[in-house]
């Protein structure tokens, strides 16, 4: 099997939980691997989605065209089957459901100073200062 590797970023809470994993790139591989085996990427009942314009919400596998967020509720589901809802308000109840999960953390202003290069170190200009020192 060929390698590819990619970065990611992580915060240092993720950072000490991927530590605890005794081989990282085999979790992401295996974790990645479910969720593919959770979501298709095509639409999973192409007539139902002709005749509403949006796939089962309660399908399994789910439509990662038709909720790209993730699996709606089942209140939400049946709202929608009933008629009460619309698809673009189960649609917008869905991102809103899973809005979030994956917070953005905001950097403090200790993280930002650490940030800054620091100073380049005048070690030639020494040097030289030195040497022009020890020479005279």
């Amino acid at each position: 099997m060929s390698r590819i590797i990619r970065t990611v970023s992580l915060d240092p809470k993720s950072d000490e939980l991927a530590s605890k994993k005794s081989n990282f790139s085999a979790w992401v591989r295996k974790s990645l691997q479910e969720e593919a085996s959770k979501v298709q990427y095509y639409h999973i009942n192409e007539t139902l989605f002709l005749e509403r314009g949006i796939c089962n919400p309660t399908a399994s596998p789910r439509c990662g065209l038709c909720f790209p967020y993730g699996k709606p509720k089942l209140e939400d589901s049946k709202l929608f089957n009933q008629g009460i809802i619309s698809k673009d308000e189960l649609q917008n109840r869905t991102k809103n459901l899973y809005d979030g999960v994956i917070p953005i953390i905001e950097e403090t202003p200790d993280e930002k100073e650490h940030l800054t290069p620091p100073k380049p170190e005048r070690k030639y200009l020494r040097r030289l200062v030195k040497w022009l020192i020890e020479w005279i």
